[in-house]
């Protein structure tokens, strides 16, 4: 039991950065998702205890922002539990019950019309989050839920704190998704939204497509192939080529802005 009100029922998913989990709010009688935040590096608290405060503090921080929107395309948060300064929060949001964009995407590529859609939704979450201050930083298939009426709802933004603390651990293991990371947060620089709006690129590529351009056999070779690899043009995009093309250039500057990008997709 979780914070003498939560109950968890089975785990629902995780990685590097936290569990989630399918949890009972017996206080009012309905279930929820319950993320379990965690450091991407085990040996954080000990081996710089500093970093490990700012980034409890910056976690909170940012989920109590991302608590404050209200938008359809923002997984809402319902509740942060905060056990104290020795420990990292828990973040009570809303089940998802319709599964993951990844889910839907082992059975095959999108029609363009349902990509630009689902871009457009995403988008418009991405566009909530910038407006308070924060960028998502791991906008994936897994990090896309849709709701049992084909809706599309962004989730994971609680974390942003945590993937921005550090991308290597104390053993030199790359942590994230490389694949789907824009090249100037790979060579270390900070980035802005736009960076975020690489990351929908490649997204959108994905389910247009059914295949990442740019994966390669080990996360290296990925890391490298996104920072220096030709991006092949895409075949089954029809009039979203072109938006997939702005989207996906190496100079920052050089990317359309959201604005710019939510008309491109009408």
């Amino acid at each position: 039991m979780i914070d003498g009100r939560f109950e968890l029922v089975e785990r629902l998913g995780g990685g590097g950065m936290g569990l989630v989990w399918r949890a009972r709010d017996v206080a009012l009688r309905r279930e929820v998702a319950l993320k379990e935040v965690r450091p991407p590096d085990p040996l954080m608290d000990e081996h710089d205890p500093d970093a490990a405060r700012e980034l409890r503090a910056r976690v909170l921080r940012e989920a109590r922002a991302l608590a404050r929107l209200n938008h359809p395309h923002v997984v809402t948060i319902h509740h942060i539990v905060d056990p104290g300064k020795n420990d990292y929060p828990w973040i009570v949001m809303e089940l998802v019950p319709g599964g993951s964009l990844q889910d839907r995407l082992k059975h095959g590529p999108m029609p363009p019309d349902a990509v630009a859609r689902l871009g457009r939704e995403v988008l418009s979450a991405l566009r909530a989050a910038h407006a308070v201050g924060i960028q998502h930083r791991d906008v994936k298939p897994a990090n896309v839920l849709l709701r049992e009426d084909g809706r599309s709802v962004l989730t994971d933004f609680g974390i942003a704190a945590v993937r921005e603390s550090t991308t290597l651990t104390a053993t030199g293991a790359f942590i994230g998704s490389p694949e789907y990371m824009a090249p100037e947060r790979i060579n270390g620089v900070e980035g802005e939204p736009r960076s975020d709006l690489w990351s929908l690129g490649m997204l959108m590529y994905v389910a247009v497509e059914g295949r990442h351009p740019l994966r390669r056999g080990t996360a290296l070779a990925t890391l490298a192939a996104v920072l220096n690899q030709e991006i092949p043009p895409p075949g089954r995009a029809g009039p979203l080529g072109p938006v997939l093309s702005a989207l996906l250039v190496r100079d920052l500057e050089a990317r359309p802005d959201a604005a710019t990008l939510d008309l491109l997709l009408e």
